[in-house]
């Protein structure tokens, strides 16, 4: 405790240290201003921290944006990738097909305890939670921006927004003002193909996209981590009335993804197929006195078939071929609807108010995990206040009530205090909690020894508890000129962690279940820093970050006198000493973007990030090491930007100086494969 105190105390006095040393000609220049207006400067509005739009300095949460000049000249071909952006974001994969993204803390490669939303739509799916990223229906030029709230949001979006929410918000209806059509080609099977036509009207706007998407993988003698999508997207806006407009949206997804790994006969090379759809509508109402209603109904879909599972290992381990009756046919079905009220409503000159509820059904069905098909009714209400109490101090106050439909009710609230110590500084000190809901797997994982994983899987025998997460943070938002920095400091605690509950019967074979069982401290440093000129820009992010953990309860056969000291030290050595492993160290990016002549531009973008050890892989294995990646991108435009007749030709250069760097694997097969040096050019023509 005398350290953390210590910690925080020296965390402190840095963030004060460098508001202290502000350019002394801009003291005393500066007044203090007696309206909002004086505080947007040019600090991004966003509106994923509270629901309203404000301006960075004004949020309740640290935030990061990821805006559409960022997205291009990052180079990225994938969503996942484009968070190395972000400061303190993990970003790996299982294989070329299988990206994880995680924010700050203990986290496997399902990410269950980070909220991703799709204009506002949540695509965390049943039964493991986390998000199939190659799956959604979006292509990435289809993003116009991303707002990455870097801690609890529960207040604000509910369960799961444990510690962050990522909320991707795509092109407007009228915002293509050309047709187009773009193709990369590249090294390591990379086809890549996408159109976009659309139109603005008086009282309809249309967007549609179509894509294709291909991907060799990085290791084929090794693994089959092949990718092969079909992609659909539509977005129209209809405006009745002056007050009122109406938009839809649809999207489909047809993905064929390899699986399997060389030498393991229970992982045998083979194709997954998924089906990923989704619809949404939503009603705008602009009231008299400018207040807002906006109801918001939605539903995902997703099938998933893989033709060779392994339901009995040890036939599977004795051939070379996937054939009857070591394997089977997979099939999975997940589903989630929900229907949203909002409203915003201005209470006076100083004081404004979010507040609203929702219903949600999960559904889904795996027959090979789950003895019946389960569903979840979810309900919630939520209320946010923004209350200016004098010219430089804000106050956000709000929180979240929710029933989960398992038993488990829970309110999530969270204070943020926001300081203009001049117009163009600003402190920010914030106290939030949340909640993480288990799972539908976590709740009823049902299996035989061998029959899914080579051990078997029953529920908990006690019913298992949310995770819970205390946070507490300093923040500090200032501008100098071209150049802006956005820094905080936060200590997390968080309990009743759920993990794998080993031994549960404490019988051979191994039979597992899940248990409350660890409570974990989190703290760090995060600076984000932007400086732009006339013709570029540059975007630095570093986080430092600790991890400690300790156990809240023991697993259920920890005093057993026959296994019990054996399962201890596995759990010593897999889980406590390597806890602080869990998160990088130190991690990093740097974005330059600059126009060296009228037709020609460079980008190029550095990733730093120490080892880190993704907490399902075992003291047996390494962690995946340390990255410093390089990525370079040069593009050459003809005829007018987004006009008929023009477009643009590039080529980019991913890890281009080869940095030998692992990635996550928890079989010998899959330890120390490197990602390769990827080069690939793509052109788009407007017309």
């Amino acid at each position: 405790m005398r350290h953390s105190s210590a910690y925080l105390r020296g965390c402190i006095l840095a963030l004060m240290y460098g508001v202290m040393i502000l350019d002394s000609n801009e003291v005393f220049a500066e007044t203090f201003p007696t309206s909002e207006q004086a505080y947007l400067q040019d600090l991004p509005i966003v509106l994923s921290a509270s629901r309203l739009m404000q301006p960075l300095s004004e949020a309740p949460n640290a935030m990061t944006v990821i805006d559409r000049q960022m997205i291009k000249a990052s180079g990225f071909r994938t969503i996942a990738d484009l968070f190395r952006l972000v400061p303190g974001m993990y970003v790996g994969n299982a294989g070329s097909n299988t990206p994880i993204v995680s924010l700050n803390g203990v986290s496997d490669q399902y990410s269950r305890r980070m909220q991703v939303l799709v204009d506002g739509r949540s695509v965390y799916l049943p039964p493991f939670g986390g998000v199939d990223w190659l799956d959604l229906p979006l292509l990435i030029s289809d993003i116009e921006r991303i707002e990455v709230v870097r801690g609890p949001a529960a207040a604000s979006h509910g369960t799961n927004s444990f510690y962050g929410v990522i909320n991707i918000i795509t092109r407007d209806a009228g915002s293509v003002k050309a047709g187009s059509v773009t193709a990369n080609r590249g090294e390591m099977g990379i086809a890549d193909l996408s159109a976009h036509i659309g139109k603005a009207g008086e009282d309809v706007d249309y967007r549609f996209s179509f894509g294709y998407r291909a991907d060799g993988g990085d290791n084929p003698q090794q693994l089959n981590d092949t990718s092969k999508n079909h992609l659909f997207n539509i977005r129209t806006t209809y405006r009745p009335h002056i007050d009122d407009s109406i938009e839809f949206q649809l999207g489909l997804n047809h993905g064929v993804y390899g699986q399997g790994t060389a030498g393991r006969g229970e992982e045998a090379f083979r194709d997954v197929q998924t089906h990923n759809d989704f619809q949404q509508l939503s009603w705008l109402h602009t009231w008299s006195d400018g207040n807002e209603s906006k109801l918001t109904y939605y539903r995902i879909n997703r099938d998933y078939v893989d033709p060779y599972k392994c339901i009995n290992v040890m036939l599977c381990r004795s051939t070379t071929l996937p054939v009857e009756p070591g394997f089977t046919q997979d099939l999975a079905k997940s589903q989630r609807q929900e229907f949203e009220l909002q409203n915003t409503t201005q209470l006076g000159t100083h004081n404004r108010v979010v507040w609203g509820g929702g219903v949600r059904h999960d559904y889904m069905d795996q027959a090979l995990l789950f003895i019946s098909p389960k569903s979840l009714h979810q309900s919630r209400l939520f209320a946010h206040d923004e209350w200016r109490v004098t010219g430089s101090t804000l106050v956000n106050a709000g929180a979240m009530y929710e029933d989960d439909g398992a038993g488990h009710r829970n309110t999530s609230p969270r204070i943020a205090i926001n300081y203009h110590v001049l117009p163009r500084h600003t402190l920010r000190a914030s106290v939030s909690s949340a909640t993480r809901n288990p799972v539908m797997a976590e709740m009823y994982l049902n299996t035989a020894y061998g029959a899914y994983w080579l051990n078997a899987n029953i529920p908990p025998a006690e019913e298992l508890r949310p995770e819970k997460i205390l946070s507490r943070e300093i923040g500090y938002v200032g501008q100098y000129g071209n150049l802006s920095i956005d820094s905080r400091i936060y200590y997390d605690k968080v309990r009743d962690i759920i993990m794998l509950d080993g031994y549960v019967t404490g019988t051979l074979p191994q039979t597992n279940s899940f248990k409350n069982l660890f409570d974990a401290t989190f703290k760090g440093l995060d600076i984000s820093a932007s400086y732009h000129w006339a013709d570029g820009k540059l975007t630095v992010n570093y986080s430092h970050q600790q991890a400690s953990c300790a156990f809240s309860s023991y697993p259920t056969q920890y005093f057993n006198p026959v296994i019990g000291p054996a399962l201890a030290q596995t759990y010593q050595t897999d889980y406590l000493n390597l806890c602080s492993q869990s998160v990088p160290e130190n991690s990093g990016s740097l974005l330059l973007d600059q126009q060296l002549s009228e037709t020609l531009q460079f980008s190029m973008g550095y990733y730093l990030r120490s080892p880190i050890r993704i907490n399902d892989v075992s003291s047996g294995y390494p962690p995946e090491s340390q990255m410093r990646r390089v990525d370079l991108r040069i593009a050459s435009v003809f005829g007018k930007k987004e006009k008929a007749g023009g477009g643009e030709m590039a080529v980019v250069v991913q890890n281009a100086f080869q940095d030998n760097y692992t990635a996550y694997g928890t079989v010998p097969q899959r330890v120390n494969l490197l990602f390769k040096r990827r080069t690939y050019f793509t052109a788009t023509i407007y017309f």
